[in-house]
């Protein structure tokens, strides 16, 4: 099955190989979170984990601010529309006003998009470096735990062998005292007879009746 006798070595993942492939997000996978029922996770693993989720939280967050100010962009600037005519035609003070307020909105709104898209483009390699860090973590510590349950089970093939074979011995034995057993009854039976033999049970016997 593995083996036992080389010695455990760290894994290294060839990242470079597995940036060609499209490597699910680990997390995001319930597989991997059964992984460690039964494994306990390292305090770097942990670490790496916590890292990852605040990754997506943080592009999430930042997806949605984005569609909101977008949408809020675009109310701005048909409000501007709605202004134009009672600030030009009109030379309303309060609609030029207005419309400046929500000129000064619409170029803060650029300058956070800018912000935004520029984070958005840099979290994602930032998602797969963690995510294949996370993953390179987690066969270092799955493939330990294998040597062990690996080494575990072959003490118990040791064991259960041993087991089998005094088994063996226990019951050659039991059959050797049977066939004992039969053979005095036997010759006890011929030399005294039924009745007398109950008596030598009751006397000797008295539990076994």
């Amino acid at each position: 099955m593995f083996n036992l006798m080389k010695k455990f070595r760290k894994t290294n993942i060839d990242l470079s190989t597995l940036k060609k492939n499209d490597i699910s997000i680990v997390i995001l996978d319930k597989r991997w979170h059964d992984l460690f029922q039964n494994i306990e996770k390292s305090s770097e693993l942990t670490r790496c984990e916590n890292t990852l989720k605040e990754l997506l939280k943080k592009q999430g967050s930042l997806n949605n601010e984005l569609t909101e100010i977008i949408a809020s962009k675009k109310e701005y600037m048909n409000r501007i529309i709605e202004l134009t005519t009672a600030a030009f035609d009109y030379n309303n003070d309060k609609a030029k006003d207005d419309m400046q307020s929500y000129q000064n909105g619409i170029i803060r709104i650029n300058e956070r998009i800018k912000i935004i898209e520029k984070e958005l483009d840099e979290i994602p390699a930032r998602i797969k470096k963690i995510n294949l860090k996370l993953l390179e973590l987690t066969a270092n510590e799955v493939y330990q735990n294998i040597k062990r349950e690996s080494s575990r089970i072959n003490e118990l093939d040791a064991l259960i062998e041993k087991t089998r074979e005094e088994l063996k011995g226990y019951i050659s034995e039991k059959e050797q005292l049977t066939d004992n057993l039969e053979s005095v009854y036997s010759y006890f039976h011929d030399l005294l007879g039924h009745e007398e033999l109950e008596k030598l049970d009751q006397i000797y016997l008295p539990n076994a009746i």
